[in-house]
């Protein structure tokens, strides 16, 4: 098992891409460590104690570093929304699906439509206008009612639905039917 752990560690190292992984594969290393822990703890002979004490730590900076090369190339690929089509360990796979949740979460604190309208800004669409577009003014309107429904926004964007006290950028044209309706109020950005 030695020699496996090694081998999985180099070829990791070597390669960019995750590589596959048995299902199992950390089950059985946590085996063979826990195995390794206590022969090297009750060995009475102090020389094959301080060997095999040495080679645990050998094989400790191996398994921590294969750890965190895999955890990084895990979490390289959420973050560029990058699917994994590898075989990885049942507690990869499980740590996988976390952290897509987690980053999803996470995108959608930080782009809430609480504060702005939300948009996926780092995945632009062909079929979406320029953000740089000079025909299309926006205006910041506080919702006061909470609306049911989507928002078509001039711009081709989908706004909402939002509740009160919501902030969003939207066209001038649609903020003025919100605001005239009495659906939502006009904010003045101050700088």
């Amino acid at each position: 098992m030695f020699d496996k752990i090694q081998n999985k560690w180099k070829e990791e190292r070597e390669k960019e891409q995750l590589t596959p992984m048995n299902d199992a594969f950390y089950g059985a290393m946590r085996d063979f460590l826990k195995v390794r822990t206590t022969r090297a703890k009750e060995e009475i002979n102090p020389l094959i104690k301080k060997i095999l004490e040495e080679r645990m730590n050998r094989l400790k900076f191996v398994v921590n570093d294969l750890l965190k090369i895999r955890t990084l190339k895990i979490i390289q690929a959420v973050l560029n929304k990058q699917e994994i089509n590898v075989n990885l360990a049942r507690e990869e796979q499980n740590f996988y699906e976390r952290m897509k949740q987690v980053y999803d979460v996470y995108r959608k604190d930080v782009f809430s439509p609480k504060d702005v309208a939300y948009t996926d800004l780092d995945m632009p669409s062909a079929d979406r206008p320029s953000e740089d577009s000079d025909e299309i003014e926006f205006v910041a309107i506080r919702f006061i009612q909470s609306t049911k429904d989507k928002i078509q926004g001039l711009d081709g964007r989908t706004y909402g639905p939002f509740e009160p006290e919501d902030v969003c950028l939207l066209p001038k044209e649609n903020a003025i039917g919100l605001v005239r309706r009495e659906i939502a109020e006009n904010i003045e950005l101050k700088e």
